[in-house]
């Protein structure tokens, strides 16, 4: 009982100091909003500020926002730039509609490429200029009101915070004056990245490395035939050089089974997981060069090759590398049905590739969930055998699942090229829940015929889901409207669920027991 009594202690002791480290963030950017509204009397987080799909899809760079006396006029705004995101506050005058300034929150760029954006004399470029368009950055001379001229030698950082105040402007105008102005992207746009294509970083919690294209050739080369498969199911054979991530980390003094593994962003912004069990079975070549010629501009200053895997692993123009000390493990309590979970969320018809197909916001979803570890990651399952994850804060925002259309159930995104995607997928999970389309699950587990129809074990369905349990568990059935019956072990093993027209029936052997049926969750 004691025991019990300090872990209780050590449980609210831990949620405590998250409350206060979190409270502590706010409480720091509201006194910086008070030093732009010195009279303001009232200054108030506004909540929900990202649940509006038309802000979340056009701003996606506004992570928060203050309002002063009742007004929404401070944003904090978050751009991707040269080593990671740059979040900026930014404090706009509602009276004359101009920005009285911004201020540099936090970043991690280095400072050989961005030592000045948090100079004053750089951030004094942004005082009272006009909100009615989109700042613009230049490199040398202002010729029109809008214009910043750039940090010199810090392209790609002048253009995050240009970018990110650009983000505020945007949002000002829609949620203050109606206004919807053109989409303002997160990342620093392709196109810029183009000209800085020599060099990408390694992070892990104690530093950051950044290697260009010319020191990668001094390392050990592995040199391998490859077939990178595409999950479109197209083939391109190959042949590779470069040196494996393995032995880059060796010659820095790091070792990487010592993570639990690792996250590759691309310079269009695109992302993948690569867990521990992957990275002790496959070569992660940092490859260079393909079919005896280097790589072209598109693709540099190197691309993934990761033999053993799909395509969504393959990730090109490789900007960082970030190595994970820590992964919070699954622990599957709860397993939806999709089409009763999302029933009450409106779809968005979501054009890509030229179709234009109902789509679900992962963002919604997660929302229904009691808890989301933000150190956890939200995984997909595909028919073909695919496992993709993806971290929490990427699929928050401008992230969706299209449940119609060719290879649906399929996650997109404005970062992802076709045959990057999860096709046909069966399930996805966070750390605490899983959510399964029986229309596809029904591939992949063991069925009977029930009547006439195609029973789905349940257990197989779980195990699947990422569900896993002791031998003496307990379950509950949930159904739609809330009410539920329990299972013991032995009865959850003899149970199958039905899917016809988007509803999930529960039989236990040949009998029916539940319509509707909601989740399955351990009691």
């Amino acid at each position: 009982m004691k025991k019990k009594y300090i872990l209780i202690f050590v449980i609210l002791l831990i949620v405590t100091g998250s409350l206060f480290f979190l409270t502590n963030d706010f409480q720091e950017e509201k006194d910086i909003v008070k030093t732009f509204y010195p009279n303001g009397k009232k200054i108030n987080l506004v909540k929900n500020i990202t649940d509006d799909l038309h802000a979340s899809m056009y701003f996606p760079a506004v992570k928060r926002a203050y309002e002063v006396d009742g007004v929404i006029c401070a944003y904090v705004v978050s751009c991707i730039g040269y080593n990671g995101p740059v979040e900026v506050l930014a404090a706009i005058d509602t009276e004359r509609d101009t920005l009285k300034g911004i201020q540099v929150l936090r970043h991690i760029e280095s400072l050989d490429y961005a030592e000045h954006i948090e100079s004053d004399w750089f951030l004094d470029r942004f005082k009272n200029l006009p909100i009615n368009k989109y700042l613009n950055l230049v490199v040398l001379d202002k010729e029109n009101p809008e214009d910043i001229v750039q940090v010199t030698g810090a392209t790609i950082s002048s253009q995050a915070v240009v970018s990110a105040i650009n983000a505020a402007i945007g949002s000002y105008q829609y949620w203050n004056k109606g206004i919807q102005m053109a989409k303002v992207p997160d990342v620093v746009p392709q196109e810029m990245w183009q000209k800085d294509i020599h060099s990408f970083a390694i992070n892990w919690p104690e530093g950051s490395v950044r290697i260009d294209t010319d020191e990668i050739k001094e390392y050990e080369q592995l040199k391998m035939d490859v077939t990178l498969i595409n999950t479109t199911g197209t083939e391109t054979n190959m042949n590779v050089k470069g040196p494996t991530l393995r032995h880059v980390l060796e010659k820095l003094g790091l070792d990487l089974s010592n993570y639990e593994g690792i996250g590759v962003t691309g310079r269009d912004g695109y992302y993948t997981m690569i867990d521990r069990e992957k990275l002790a079975v496959n070569d992660i070549i940092l490859v260079w060069e393909v079919d005896g010629k280097i790589i072209k501009d598109d693709e540099k200053p190197v691309r993934l090759a990761v033999p053993l895997e799909l395509g969504p692993y393959w990730v090109k123009m490789v900007s960082n590398i970030d190595l994970y000390e820590e992964i919070s493990p699954k622990d599957i309590e709860k397993v939806h049905m999709f089409n009763p979970l999302t029933e009450d969320i409106e779809p968005y018809y979501y054009e890509y590739y030229g179709s234009k197909d109902k789509s679900f916001e992962v963002g919604k979803i997660l929302r229904k969930f009691e808890e989301v570890d933000e150190k956890g990651f939200f995984t997909m399952g595909a028919v073909d055998g695919l496992i993709k994850n993806e971290t929490i804060s990427l699929v928050r925002q401008r992230y969706f699942i299209k449940v119609e259309g060719d290879n649906a159930p399929m996650n997109i995104s404005p970062t992802f090229k076709l045959g990057m995607n999860v096709k046909e997928m069966t399930h996805f999970s966070t750390t605490k829940d899983a959510v399964i389309f029986p229309e596809k699950m029904i591939e992949v587990v063991r069925t009977k015929d029930i009547k006439g129809l195609e029973g789905m074990l349940l257990e197989d369905v779980l195990l699947t889901a990422g569900m896993r349990w002791e031998e003496d568990s307990e379950f509950l059935a949930v159904k739609t409207d809330g009410s539920s019956i329990g299972l013991s072990m032995e009865e959850m093993l003899n149970c199958y669920i039905t899917y016809i027209d988007g509803r999930v029936n529960l039989y236990k052997d040949n009998n029916e027991i539940m319509q509707d049926l909601l989740r399955i969750e351990k009691k």
